[in-house]
């Protein structure tokens, strides 16, 4: 009874794996999308194919505060962790997906006992032991599902992607954030030098009002120029707190006090900071574009998915079972074949729509590299101006200072007036703010190319 049995189900399992491995995949197989583009970057002022991309985050940023700071928030931060748990979830759905082309077994034992009262006072009794096993397997003839496990695939590599933008676009709040945080720093101890200065004004001109070469004016202006600069200073306080506890949370910890390492002017350790590469490199290193990509791919797939659902189907299932009697083995193997017939265009619209998601993710994915390349323009154009910026206005600070410096001397001298110095104090003031500012600014342009060429991305 058994070799009947396999002499009739064996041919019937080969036959349909036969045609699964010889079955076609309906739906269009992907090809990436030809875009033009110039063969370098907008204002980039070298088409070196090196890119600053290419160096590591903790090559490029040599404080090793930063570095713990930085290595702290991959580990803990809780965006991060929110987008390793996507992944997982892609990865599991991939499986979930995989697991449908295999055939699908289940076992199922039972028992029982039963005692019956018969006419003559006497009872029977009675017990069952039963186990049955089942097999249904459906037969991929159109590639339905290898176009489901396509497309699932592309959504683990997918979220893959949008793990490593969450990195990239972490690691660089970060390193802008302690930027800032290092430039409050530099404006709090220039405020609090320039209010000794202030004080130290204030004490020599009362000196001169009680050598009777001074006027009570003169004072007034001294005492109103000090309390403005020493009203700045809790304001510097208060941003500099905000600013720690905003990277305490960045790191997943709880608000506390962030160490200091290297000056701003010593955090960029790469001495070519302006080697962007070419526009090519994007696709294969920034993760917004390899993630639209992917999402593209997984929209094409569908179209297989769609399309192979208004085709027939081919299932077998099959069960054995016994009673613990040979002689009661029962022994079953069907095959069913499902043509959808008619269903209002119900599976044309399925195929339709999700040619139109194609085209949108088509698009998608067009305007995210060209914006990508825009972007990367941009900061090019940004570094360079920024540093113009800056070298000026260091230019203005040494301006301002020897103004400063000949104002008391010509004040001391009796050819200028207190409000001559007060002038050029505030000016000198201005100068040294809007420097730090300024250097600030260009360290972060630096941070703001780097993750436009999705840098960190190693």
């Amino acid at each position: 009874m058994i070799h009947k049995f396999l002499k009739f189900t064996i041919p019937l399992v080969l036959l349909p794996v036969i045609l699964s491995l010889s079955g076609c995949k309906v739906g269009p197989s992907y090809t990436r999308p030809a875009m033009k583009y110039d063969s370098l970057f907008r204002f980039a002022k070298s088409a070196d194919t090196s890119s600053i991309a290419n160096t590591g985050w903790i090559e490029l940023f040599r404080d090793t505060v930063l570095q713990r700071i930085v290595k702290t928030a991959l580990k803990n931060n809780y965006t991060v962790r929110i987008a390793y748990a996507r992944v997982e979830e892609a990865r599991a759905s991939l499986h979930q997906v995989r697991g449908q082309q295999w055939p699908q077994i289940s076992a199922q034992a039972a028992g029982g006992w039963q005692q019956q009262a018969l006419p003559n006072g006497k009872t029977s009794e009675y017990s069952t032991i039963s186990a049955t096993g089942q097999l249904s397997w459906e037969i991929d003839l159109w590639g339905k599902l290898r176009r489901s496990k396509e497309a699932a695939r592309a959504g683990l590599f997918a979220q893959e992607a949008y793990r490593q933008s969450v990195r990239i676009s972490l690691i660089g709040e970060i390193v802008s954030t302690y930027f800032s945080l290092l430039e409050l720093d530099n404006e709090l101890k220039i405020t609090r030098d320039n209010v000794a200065i202030r004080q130290t004004s204030l004490e020599l001109v009362r000196n001169k009002m009680t050598a009777g070469t001074a006027s009570g004016l003169v004072v007034a202006q001294a005492e109103a120029e000090l309390a403005t600069a020493t009203t700045r200073i809790p304001a510097l306080e208060m941003k500099i707190g905000e600013s720690e506890n905003y990277l305490s949370i960045l790191m997943g910890e709880q608000p506390h006090m962030i160490r200091r390492g290297l000056a701003l002017a010593e955090q960029i350790s790469i001495p070519a900071v302006r080697t962007p590469g070419i526009p090519a490199q994007l696709i294969l290193r920034r993760p917004d574009v390899m993630q639209a990509e992917q999402s593209l791919i997984a929209a094409n797939a569908n179209i297989g998915v769609a399309r192979a659902m208004m085709l027939p189907s081919l299932g077998i299932s099959g069960s054995i079972g016994s009673a613990f009697n040979p002689a009661n083995m029962i022994y079953s193997a069907f095959g069913n074949l499902v043509a959808p017939v008619f269903g209002g265009g119900y599976l044309r619209a399925g195929v339709n729509k999700a040619r139109a998601q194609q085209e949108q993710l088509l698009y998608s994915y067009q305007l995210t590299l060209i914006t990508a390349i825009k972007e990367v323009s941009d900061r090019l154009l940004e570094l360079e101006k920024l540093g113009e910026t800056m070298h000026s206005q260091q230019k203005t600070v040494k301006a301002a200072q020897t103004a400063f410096d000949l104002s008391n001397q010509l004040y001391d001298a009796g050819f200028a007036s207190y409000l001559d110095v007060i002038n050029a104090q505030q000016s000198l003031f201005a100068a040294q703010i809007n420097l730090s500012m300024a250097e600030s600014n260009a360290l972060n342009s630096v941070v703001s190319l780097y993750s436009a060429l999705g840098g960190g991305w190693k």
